[in-house]
């Protein structure tokens, strides 16, 4: 039997009560919206990432949201290129503890070994070493494409951060580029053709879309195709702050892509995201990556990538037979006391 208080009386809740009551369903409201936001799920979610930027703020006490690179102690095959019968070039960067790139190289410090696709020796043996400035005679000695993350979670400040920290690369770069300049929200949006006015590509960096969704991976596709068939250098600075929700394209499909046409991609993520999928992207293609939470902080990385692209080192090789792609390239570099091994796999 159930008792009812009479009509002229109130049904008092003690105010302590009330308040611990709220404070519980504000928690946890508080860590549900903590786990969707920097879940695969929540930065996969269309309405998830438009709510993630007004969270922003969290991102200094997330214990997975910390600033991370992988610049220091590292040798990456970024491209290679065939030259002449039997005479090819690998494109590498190396770089020391602080994550400065190494200027100077010598044939004696590089050890190098090649195989076809069936696994073959070609006897490998290396002619010159030279950084890539020393090429005066290439009129493009550098192509790239700007992949921009134009989605609903992107603040403002976020793309002030990018657009300050994109045009101050270009104008470190020491060598002639060649860039073009491509944005991705719920679609696909050239802004910029390849270009070698650098002006007109800092221009091109500060037009601004609608933002929406994330076409991640179909932005990253249509960088590939406005480089695959440039010489020499060539690779994708992609800058982002969410997963993929909106592509046809897919992680495996650009990652395979980039490989074939030797294209590194060098990535700077920040906000809220799961970063595997960056890491694969630029592990799997020999490019860079570094994670940021606050995107106003993305100016040190920017400059050390500018350093690194400025001195990378250009590996002349001879093969004992032609080809238009090797199977395996094993390098080692020993210089200052350390010693830097690289494998890569053309598939």
């Amino acid at each position: 039997m159930v008792e009812v208080a009479p009509g002229g009386e109130r049904l008092k809740i003690p105010v302590w009560k009330y308040l611990l009551f709220m404070f519980l369903i504000a928690l946890l409201t508080l860590g549900i919206l903590w786990y969707l936001l920097s879940s695969n799920y929540g930065a996969s979610n269309s309405y998830l990432e438009t709510l993630r930027r007004y969270f922003s703020f969290l991102s200094t006490y997330h214990p997975k949201m910390q600033p991370e690179d992988d610049f220091e102690n590292s040798l990456r095959i970024h491209c290679f290129e065939r030259d002449d019968a039997k005479k090819f070039r690998l494109f590498v960067s190396v770089t020391d503890k602080d994550g400065s790139p190494m200027k100077v190289i010598n044939p004696n410090e590089i050890s190098i070994k090649v195989t076809d696709s069936s696994g073959q020796n070609l006897s490998a043996s290396i002619i010159r070493v030279r950084p890539l400035h020393m090429y005066t005679e290439w009129a493009a000695p550098i192509s790239f494409s700007s992949v921009m993350d134009n989605s609903a979670s992107m603040f403002k400040k976020d793309l002030t951060a990018i657009e300050t920290n994109y045009s101050e690369l270009i104008n470190q770069i020491s060598l002639p580029v060649t860039a073009a300049v491509v944005k991705f929200n719920t679609s696909v949006h050239d802004i910029l053709e390849l270009s070698t006015d650098r002006q007109e590509i800092i221009d091109a960096l500060q037009k601004r879309v609608t933002l929406a969704n994330t076409a991640l991976f179909d932005g990253i596709d249509r960088g590939i195709e406005k480089i695959q068939s440039r010489p020499h250098l060539r690779f994708i600075i992609l800058t982002t702050d969410g997963n993929d929700n909106s592509s046809m394209a897919t992680l495996d499909s650009v990652i395979k892509r980039c490989q074939m046409h030797n294209v590194p991609i060098f990535v700077f993520g920040f906000g809220w995201l799961d970063v595997t999928k960056l890491k694969q992207l630029s592990e799997s293609t020999d490019g860079f990556y570094s994670y940021v939470p606050d995107s106003s902080n993305l100016d040190d990385w920017f400059i050390k990538l500018g350093q690194i692209i400025n001195n990378v080192q250009v590996v002349e090789f001879t093969a004992s037979s032609d080809m238009n792609q090797p199977g395996t390239v094993e390098l080692e570099v020993q210089s200052g006391g350390q010693t830097f091994k690289r494998i890569r796999t053309w598939n």
